[in-house]
This record gives C-alpha cells, sequence and structure tokens, in this order.
C-alpha cells in the first residue's frame, strides 16, 4: 500500500494536462473499443503516446484517434453507448488544444464544458423527456433484466435468486404469447425503494454536477467541482458496470482540476484504481 500511495503522489505531482492525456489513454488500453476493425490501431496509438513521451502531445496522434472513434460511432450506428460518444468529442478536443497557443488552458475548458453539457442533457432526459424515468420504472426493469446488475440487486434488493429469476420471465414474455402472464410476481418493498432511491439519487447528482460544472468560477456550485464528479464516480461505477465512462469523466475531470492542487489529482488517480477494482472484484458476489 506505501509502494502504491507514493506512485499515486508522484503521478499527482504530474503537469495536469499529460496526465489528462495519459489517463485518457490508459482508459484506452483498460477498455479497448470494441470494433475488431478499430480496436488495435486505437490500441497501438494508445500505447505508443504512453511509452513514446513525444507522441503523447503529438497532434497526430489525437487527430488519429478522433477518426478512429468517430469510426467506430459509423459502424456501430445507431447503438453506440452515449459515452462513446462522448470519448470522441474529447478526443478532438484534445487535438484542438494541442494546435492552440494556450494548450492547457483551453483543455481545461473543454473538458469542463463537456462534462457540464453531458450531466446537463442527461438530467434534462431525466426530468422532462422520459416520464417512464421518475416514477422509477426504468430502474425497476434494468435491475431485474441486465444481467450486469444483478449482484448489486441481490444484495441490496432484498430479492432472491428465484425471485429475480420470475420477475425476468414475467418482463421478458411477449404480449402475444399464449403463456403470457397478466399479473406480475410482487416486489419485495426493498427492492422497490432500491429503485426509488437509485432515481432520487441519480437525478441529484447529475444536477449537482452539471450545475457546478457549468457554474460561473468560484461561485456558487462551482467550488465544488472535483467533489461532487468523485462522488459521482465512487459510488455510480460501484454498481454501474462501465468502467470505461467513468475512467473518461475522470480524465476530463483532471484536465479542469486546479494545477497547483495535488491532492485533487491524488483523488483522481485514487478514483481511477478504485473503478478498476469495481470491475475486476466481484464486490456485491463476496458480500
Amino acid at each position: 500500500m506505501k509502494t502504491l500511495s507514493s506512485a499515486l503522489h508522484g503521478l499527482a505531482r504530474m503537469d495536469v494536462t499529460d496526465l489528462a492525456l495519459r489517463l485518457t489513454l490508459l482508459l484506452l488500453l483498460l477498455q479497448p473499443i470494441g470494433n475488431w476493425r478499430v480496436s488495435p490501431f486505437v490500441i497501438v496509438l494508445a500505447g505508443g503516446g504512453l511509452l513514446v513521451p513525444v507522441l503523447l502531445r503529438h497532434p497526430g496522434t489525437w487527430a488519429w484517434l478522433t477518426l478512429l472513434t468517430g469510426w467506430r460511432l459509423f459502424l456501430e450506428w445507431p447503438v453506440s453507448d452515449n459515452h462513446t460518444y462522448l470519448l470522441c468529442f474529447w478526443c478532438l478536443a484534445v487535438l484542438i488544444a494541442l494546435l492552440a497557443e494556450d494548450t492547457a488552458a483551453l483543455l481545461a475548458r473543454n473538458g469542463r464544458l463537456l462534462i457540464g453539457c453531458a450531466f446537463a442533457f442527461a438530467t434534462l432526459w431525466k426530468l422532462v423527456l422520459s416520464p417512464d424515468y421518475l416514477d422509477g420504472t426504468f430502474f425497476r426493469v434494468t435491475l431485474l433484466l441486465d444481467p450486469r446488475f444483478e449482484g448489486p440487486t441481490l444484495l441490496l434488493g432484498g430479492l432472491t435468486s428465484e425471485q429475480l429469476e420470475s420477475q425476468r420471465a414475467y418482463l421478458s414474455q411477449h404480449v402475444d404469447g399464449t403463456l403470457f402472464q397478466p399479473y406480475r410476481p410482487p416486489e419485495p418493498a426493498s427492492f422497490t425503494r432500491l429503485a426509488r432511491m437509485a432515481t432520487v439519487w441519480t437525478v441529484a447528482i447529475e444536477a449537482a454536477v452539471a450545475g457546478a460544472f457549468l457554474w460561473p468560477a468560484g461561485r456558487g456550485l462551482s467550488r465544488y467541482r472535483d467533489a461532487l464528479l468523485l462522488l459521482f464516480c465512487i459510488t455510480t461505477f460501484a454498481v454501474a458496470p462501465v468502467a470505461g465512462f467513468g475512467w473518461l469523466l475522470l480524465a476530463l475531470g483532471v484536465a479542469q482540476a486546479d494545477p497547483s492542487g495535488q491532492r485533487t489529482r491524488a483523488l483522481y488517480l485514487a478514483t481511477f484504481v478504485l473503478i478498476l477494482f469495481y470491475r475486476d472484484l466481484p464486490w456485491t458476489r463476496l458480500i
């Protein structure tokens, strides 16, 4: 642990721009983008940028990454995950910043606005555009049907494996099927509370992050940008199986962090490592 702590503090003293770029390249290695026609080239570029210092800030590296992440969106249209768009936008933002005179300032602004806008649109979708979100339907269905949430659902939702399978069978049937069961099996009260709490917490934390990152610097919520983003990542990715999204948000967060705030950068790095544990350690099943 002492060695890990020393390594984190050593990285925290790195220039914020270099650190943000390195974290972006590292996430591309830890979470290779899926399409086999794209991922080998992305891995080579990411590995080269990490191992060869001159390639880290070379505009060509980021121009190719922008093209490849954009090509991935084209190949997977229209079913790409939301964060794959954010990754492409971020690679383009890095390229633009590297071509500018004040790279650090522009990259910080790009990171702040991308985080703020992403969370603002997420909040808009939940509060205004999707009535089945606020009433809890989204989580009541997702926690049951998505196998990636099975551990947290069993641990926190008060369901047995048999009850979970019964709920899945009901939700997965077709209404035109001959064996259609019109009555849904009862949900445990603890599961209903879990879905309700997840709904309220997600809206609250995403709205807070959006406000903090879009608020003018030094005023209101803007003073809590880093704390709110770190809180979102620590809580969300403990159960949400999208580590790549978490790592991307942390890279953007580091880019806009105060260059003199070594402790804040160390917290970003520690959270980056924590999400790796979340991904590779089945902590809900162990509990």
